[in-house]
């Protein structure tokens, strides 16, 4: 199952990336000019070596620059998408809070004669989350899985871990 990354740490990703190789690249460039124009004595003759090298190094460079743009971009681009995702999230959250309840999904998620207490922790969380899961899907169409994975593992630990609101 693909782990879940929201919107808004891809876009910090993305940010981070896009300083570094700005950064790296920049610099790089920098240093390929010096020695291109013989401000940094690397090579004693200008053979073909040096213009080899000032070439290949710097379109590396250039390269970094325009990856580094394009990364700041997406960044910007993951950003707006964050703002909705935080919008859907808080929208579940409060329809969650509205229409679950613990003692409800206990009851659903026991069989014929069978006892809360009887269950595993294991089977407990299991059966919690997939009825938790079942009643967002049915709310809410066409969620990534991964994002309602996530969403459920963390209103969980909110409803039943975080409140000591154990039932067994």
């Amino acid at each position: 199952m693909p782990q879940y990354q929201s919107s808004e740490a891809k876009a910090e990703d993305n940010r981070t990336s896009a300083y570094t190789l700005l950064a790296v690249g920049g610099s790089g460039f920098v240093v390929v000019l010096l020695v291109f124009f013989d401000v940094i004595p690397l090579y004693r003759n200008s053979g073909i070596t040096k213009y080899l090298v000032c070439g290949v190094m710097g379109a590396l460079f250039v390269l970094f620059i325009v990856f580094g743009f394009v990364s700041m971009r997406d960044s910007k681009l993951l950003l707006v998408k964050a703002k909705s995702e935080n919008s859907l999230l808080s929208e579940i959250t409060k329809w969650c809070k509205e229409n679950l309840d613990t003692a409800v999904i206990d009851g659903e998620i026991l069989d014929d004669g069978e006892i809360l207490e009887d269950l595993t922790e294991e089977e407990k969380y299991y059966r919690r989350t997939e009825k938790i899961r079942a009643a967002i899907d049915d709310k809410f169409m066409n969620l990534d899985e991964a994002f309602v994975d996530n969403f459920v593992d963390g209103y969980y630990q909110e409803m039943y871990e975080n409140n000591n609101n154990h039932s067994g």
